[in-house]
């Protein structure tokens, strides 16, 4: 969107950068309460980042509090995302081929049942 008219305000303390297309917000703003309102014509209509670098090259911008609010205006706005869960389904896995052990006693210990349970299950 292109505007004919830029400049600042303070409302409840805060400066803020104003944006218009008519010379009647100003005094719009200083109706719904903005103090300090200063606003100047463009010489062309232009977006926000060119009014922005019009207003800080044409020395608008004295006052540090009024260039830092400028330069804020046309910072990037970082947007932050929520973390977002992701499920997954997946397909059962079947081995492909079974194990085949050779068995030479059928016997054994309770000390190598426990071994060989712990090693397959994980715990006795």
């Amino acid at each position: 969107m292109s505007y004919s008219f830029a400049g600042t305000s303070v409302l409840k303390g805060e400066l803020k950068v104003r944006f218009a297309n008519s010379d009647a917000r100003a005094k719009q703003l200083a109706k719904l309460g903005d103090t300090d309102v200063n606003i100047v014509q463009l010489p062309r209509a232009m977006d926000k980042a060119e009014a922005v670098a019009y207003l800080l090259e044409s020395g608008f911008a004295k006052d540090i509090l009024i260039r830092a609010a400028l330069e804020a205006e046309v910072a990037p706005k970082a947007k932050v995302k929520a973390p977002r869960t992701v499920k997954v389904r997946v397909k059962s896995v079947k081995p492909k081929a079974k194990a085949k052990v050779k068995v030479d006693r059928t016997e054994a210990t309770e000390a190598e049942v426990d071994a060989l349970y712990k090693a397959v299950y994980g715990t006795k």
